[in-house]
């Protein structure tokens, strides 16, 4: 068989183990990306073809559907085949019709997985034959996406995400967009006196190819430069789906040259998906040993599900606590480098009754000067993964194997 390439996407990472037992290939022969979101951010990327993808059974349907429909448009010569662990229950017909090649019930065993995977191979080469264009990108450069996470309330993850955005606009002179992924207690717009001018449905109406005046539309501005998104609070709306989280977020890269996202304290589908998306993914703290542990555990949870150590930024908020712990014992307790110190100030309580960032409403201040440093280091080396690798550390390393990323 002529050289392919297959990624399996979705986690465990043990899946890849998995696939190539079936296809009696080394595990290295295969690519891996965590997710339907860092699949489709591979093909985006992607230097040559993608022959199939083959989504684990922790892949929700509505994320596996929704990835399909993307492959149809940005790379209909890439074949899919969904592999689920349990009964059908009316998918297959519903897979067939958003283009799935194949619904394996790995029940009945590796046979049945690695002929799929062959069929797939084989349509995909045909595909390939009568030579389908690569359709081209409709944006020209895309922007780039920081989300700013914390699993410990109280953290100062908001405080962080609106003010980093307000520096990031007035260091570059960027259009910039803040994004409130807390759908049941955000509070970003608390931080600028306003209230969201959205709903959820309204955010998550935008597509990847809406036009510039209606995604300034749905925002509101509250800065110059910066716009912020989001709804209203509502601890019993249902969260949109990862898959439509994906979309919105891919139509503020599309329009805006720097992101911000504030995301949930859980590790939500929304979450996961703007991490996927995510150049940049600052870790917060403060300086206590509930905060450290929260740092820890995140970074442990944000590498098991396969997003890469280099994408991590770790910064401590009220750094200059005097409560027995410091930036030095961070880094050694959790073998981190810390990226940025803000410090503890009056003025951030006093600028959140203002509805004013600090950054605007006292710049000379310690702590604004912190934040204008930290954005001043992302302007200058935003940390920009250029490619989505599918592969344990391998970015850009080709391989001449039987199922090897071409």
């Amino acid at each position: 068989m002529t050289e392919v390439s297959i990624v399996a996407v979705g986690t465990p990472q043990s899946f890849r183990q998995q696939l190539a037992r079936a296809l009696e290939v080394e595990a290295d022969e295969i690519g891996w990306v965590q997710s339907a979101t860092a699949a489709e951010e591979l093909l985006i990327h992607a230097f040559g073809p993608m022959d199939v993808l083959v989504l684990s059974p922790e892949v929700k349907e509505p994320d596996a559907l929704g990835l399909a429909e993307f492959v149809g448009r940005q790379a209909p010569g890439t074949a899919i085949v969904m592999v689920r662990d349990h009964t059908w229950n009316g998918l297959l017909p519903a897979a067939m019709r958003a283009g799935i090649r194949d619904v394996v019930d790995m029940t009945q065993g590796a046979e049945e997985l690695r002929d799929a995977v062959e069929r797939a191979v084989v349509w995909a080469a045909n595909l390939r034959s009568v030579a389908i264009a690569r359709p081209e990108s409709h944006g020209g450069q895309r922007g780039r996406i920081l989300s700013i996470f914390s699993s410990k309330g109280g953290a100062g993850k908001t405080f962080l995400t609106t003010n980093l955005a307000c520096a990031i606009a007035d260091v570059t002179g960027e259009d910039t967009a803040v994004v409130d992924l807390d759908f049941d207690m955000g509070d970003v717009f608390t931080y600028f006196g306003s209230e969201p001018v959205s709903n959820i449905p309204d955010l998550m109406a935008l597509g990847e190819g809406a036009e510039h005046d209606r995604i300034r539309n749905v925002g509101l501005q509250v800065a110059d430069h910066v716009w912020a998104y989001g709804a209203p609070a509502d601890p019993t709306a249902e969260a949109p789906a990862g898959e439509a989280i994906g979309k919105f977020l891919r139509a503020m890269r599309n329009d805006f040259p720097n992101v911000l996202v504030d995301a949930s304290v859980d590790y939500s589908d929304s979450a996961l998906v703007c991490f996927d998306l995510s150049e940049v993914i600052c870790l917060i703290t403060s300086l206590d040993v509930v905060g450290v542990k929260h740092l820890g555990k995140a970074i442990d949870t944000l590498l098991q599900i396969g997003l890469p150590r280099d994408r991590f930024r770790v910064v401590l908020n009220r750094a200059d606590s005097k409560v027995g712990l410091n930036a030095g014992d961070v880094e050694r307790v959790m073998n981190v480098q810390v990226d940025a110190m803000i410090p503890s100030s009056r003025l951030v309580p006093t600028s959140l009754n203002k509805g004013r960032p600090v950054v605007l409403d006292e710049p000379a201040s310690e702590v604004a000067v912190a934040v204008r440093q930290l954005a001043g280091k992302f302007a200058d080396d935003p940390g920009v993964i250029d490619e989505v690798a599918p592969t344990n550390g391998e970015r850009g390393k080709k391989r001449k194997r039987r199922f090897a990323r071409t």
